[in-house]
């Protein structure tokens, strides 16, 4: 397939799946449009950090891991200390203040 066409089928492949979005949930096309384009640009950028981490395609023995692979990294580690530590704090309040 000639690279002219590229942005075409990605456009019309991206269309189809908004209108399939859009059917089963009620949303507006251009909502359900926005939200497989946001959706795919999220899926690319998670699929190139999990390739760049150590241990992944780009990096498999760790060494040539880019810099900012490792930031995020430690970011969303720290992110899910948070998250757990959040949601143990919440049973606490609900199971031990409740009564």
């Amino acid at each position: 397939m000639k690279r002219g066409l590229w942005p075409t089928v990605w456009l019309l492949v991206v269309a189809v799946l908004a209108a399939v979005v859009a059917a089963i949930s009620g949303l507006r096309f251009w909502w359900a449009f926005l939200i497989v384009v946001v959706a795919i640009l999220i899926n690319g950028w998670a699929a190139t950090l999990e390739d760049d981490l150590p241990g992944g395609f780009n990096s498999p023995d760790g060494t040539h891991a880019p810099r900012y692979a490792i930031v995020t990294g430690w970011i969303i580690r720290i992110l899910g200390i948070l998250l757990m530590l959040s949601c143990l704090a919440a049973l606490g309040a609900y199971f031990f203040e409740s009564q």
